[in-house]
């Protein structure tokens, strides 16, 4: 079965479907990412400003910056422009975003192993959403494929959420009762 760009299991039935309103360039997972490339490319920098004689040092110094640059630039526009095609959806077994920037991409979670919503507030009614609180290696990692934890799976996070106390509300009483259907 087929809504929208979501993708339904037998038997699915959707609680509420939705696209982000609002798409930040940066996140809090910026708050590492880009020390983090500030120090990368002011290491390169420095390092290959003093070992510049060769084809090879001249040619690591163009990649190693190329990465910099991606790290502090191209992530943050490849998550905007990612932004602008995704679909988010809560069903009554789990909560879904599927994106597709240059190839469909899928997330999803089963409700009844998250943890409660919580809204980190944007501006007016819109904001995002996250199963319990996110440390900011988490929201580093979150959309590159690099989750946390055990299982290694990103986590589904809603970005740009609109009215999104009332979507939190919908969450929360969708989490509850997909907890009182698992033994």
């Amino acid at each position: 079965m087929h809504e929208g760009q979501i993708d339904l299991r037998p038997g699915e039935r959707v609680i509420w479907a939705g696209q982000p309103v609002r798409r930040p360039l940066f996140n809090p997972g910026d708050r590492f990412n880009v020390p983090v490339g500030l120090l990368w490319l002011g290491g390169v920098t420095l390092f290959f400003a003093a070992n510049h004689d060769t084809a090879f040092h001249m040619a690591a110094w163009i990649v190693l910056t190329a990465a910099g640059v991606f790290h502090l630039v191209g992530r943050p526009l490849i998550r905007y422009l990612r932004l602008a095609s995704t679909t988010y959806a809560v069903t009554d077994g789990r909560v879904i975003a599927t994106s597709s920037l240059v190839r469909r991409k899928e997330e999803s979670a089963a409700l009844a192993g998250l943890a409660d919503p919580v809204v980190t507030p944007g501006p007016g009614k819109t904001g995002t959403i996250t199963f319990g609180r996110l440390g900011v290696l988490a929201w580093a990692s979150a959309n590159f494929g690099a989750g946390t934890g055990k299982d290694r799976e990103p986590p589904v996070i809603l970005v740009g959420v609109s009215d999104v106390a009332k979507v939190q509300e919908k969450l929360a009483k969708a989490v509850d009762e997909a907890r009182n259907r698992t033994p």
